[in-house]
């Protein structure tokens, strides 16, 4: 995929979810397959837009290669997440795989309608999720061409989940 890793050789994915172990979850599940991706986390719709659209403490954000997203989250919640990053330009050429617990037949429905790229149910071990971690990285940045990455070479990137922490330390925010 020329264009769409970043400079190191690795990919970014953005993770917006507002639940802090599914996070964790994900991370280790990264890590434990030894996946070269930097991981950010929104807890929020409201804070992923912010990311996305480098507002504020996000100016010099990395643009992810790849977003997970959840449905249910207090405030903007998934879909509405999806609607925006869909209704933007540049932003809607980035594949959303939704990352949820709903298995709401109208939910897979809408969020395809919307724009989702896949439809994925939360595993519930942590070998199912490191499993479903590799296959989907595997796919999404091996199988398939992404779109060249939209932010400039060199950008600063933050709220970098660091792959290598302990399993006792909490994930940086």
């Amino acid at each position: 995929m020329p264009g769409s890793e970043l400079i190191d050789g690795s990919f970014a994915i953005l993770m917006i979810d507002d639940d802090e172990e599914d996070f964790a979850l994900v991370k280790e599940a990264l890590a434990s397959r030894g996946l070269k991706v930097d991981l950010y986390w929104a807890e929020d719709g409201d804070e992923a837009m912010n990311f996305l659209f480098r507002r504020g403490e996000y100016a010099n954000a990395q643009t992810p290669n790849l977003i997970l997203l959840d449905l249910n989250m207090p405030g903007k919640d998934g879909f509405e997440v999806l609607r925006d990053l869909k209704a933007h330009q540049d932003l809607r050429k980035i594949p959303v795989v939704i990352l949820t617990s709903s298995v709401d037949e109208k939910h897979v429905s809408r969020g395809y309608n919307i724009g989702a790229s896949s439809f994925m149910l939360k595993p519930l071990s942590f070998d199912e999720m490191a499993k479903a971690m590799q296959s989907l990285c595997e796919y999404w940045f091996a199988l398939v061409e992404l779109p060249k990455a939209i932010a400039e070479p060199g950008r600063k990137t933050i709220k970098k989940a660091p792959i290598s922490h302990s399993p006792s330390s909490p994930p940086e925010r």
